[in-house]
């Protein structure tokens, strides 16, 4: 009965995570339209937030309620289950035709910042002048996206901020969607708190699957929308801006309020990050498609990690 009603508080604060991560982002954005702000500089400080807020909320639930390890599994596991499961999906639904700049540009830089990231938690620990430079990377990433998306941005949020709304009704938004990322990402870090100690899982490993998906619906709904408007491309751009804006801004801003540390067994889920990053960089590098074939790699990839992730705990049959 424990474990039942640690995976009802589960599955219920990932269920209140999501929802106020939207109604933040429906709110925000409304509300920067009303003060006169273009729908660019709306993608790139509320959007761009807003993606990324259940990973950072659950990272920062889980630091204060003194499960650092869990704040470090959720933003790796998340990264892996980007690209592994998520691009996987998205290449069996549909077949993804990448530009050339995400190829060229964009994928490897992801994997610089992986790897500068993995740099970092070579100790295990990441300190508060440590997620500053994490930060200060992320304003420098803010501003790339600034001087070279701001076309594809403007373009891409006309519909978002389309239907203008009375002020208040965006103030409601962004203040439940407030309450819903704090509230449910108390819930939801309890849960599986709770789960791991009930079944004898470690925490990080719970938070680099259980959480890291739960968090990364979010970009799952991104990419099944995206293929079925026939702007696939879109997809791995909106996952790799993702994995990138997870290392500098949840990593640094949670490391900012308290300092993370993950115990050494959890440094092969790094290597994990940074072999399926490259695994992407490599495979762009020779077709700028991701179709079926591909996707089933990607989908075996990230149900072999699983596996592995799990197979060590002895409470796990």
């Amino acid at each position: 009965m424990t474990e039942l009603i640690a995976m009802i508080l589960l599955l219920v604060g990932l269920t209140v995570l999501i929802l106020g991560a939207d109604a933040l982002i429906r709110g925000a954005a409304q509300l920067a339209k009303h003060m006169g702000l273009s729908p660019f500089a709306i993608g790139v400080t509320v959007v761009a937030f807003g993606t990324s807020a259940p990973e950072l909320f659950a990272s920062i639930g889980a630091a204060l309620q003194g499960q650092t390890e869990m704040a470090v599994g959720n933003v790796i596991g998340s990264n892996i289950a980007n690209i592994a499961l998520i691009l996987g999906i998205g290449g069996l639904m549909m077949s993804i035709h990448v530009q050339q700049r995400v190829r060229f540009v964009e994928i490897p830089l992801m994997v610089l910042v992986t790897i500068g990231s993995m740099a970092l938690l070579h100790d295990q620990q990441i300190t508060r002048i440590e997620g500053g430079i994490l930060f200060a990377g992320l304003i420098a990433y803010v501003i790339y996206i600034i001087r070279s998306h701001k076309e594809d941005i403007e373009h891409g949020l006309e519909d978002v901020v389309a239907k203008i709304k009375p002020v208040w009704i965006d103030v409601l938004y962004i203040i439940a969607g407030i309450a819903g990322l704090g509230i449910g990402a108390k819930v939801l870090v309890m849960g599986a708190t709770d789960l791991a100690q009930s079944v004898g899982i470690p925490a990080a490993i719970v938070g680099t699957t259980i959480v890291a998906f739960g968090t990364s619906v979010p970009e799952l709904a991104a990419t099944i929308r995206a293929a079925m408007s026939k702007q696939a491309d879109m997809a791995v751009g909106n996952i790799v801006g993702s994995n990138v804006f997870n290392l500098l801004s949840v990593l640094g801003i949670t490391a900012l309020i308290k300092p993370l540390s993950m115990a050494p067994s959890m440094d092969w889920h790094l290597w994990a990050m940074l072999g399926v990053a490259v695994l992407l960089m490599l495979w762009m590098f020779v077709r700028p498609i991701i179709a079926k074939g591909a996707g089933m790699m990607l989908l075996v990839v990230y149900v072999v990690y699983v596996v592995v992730a799990y197979a060590g705990n002895p409470a796990v049959s």
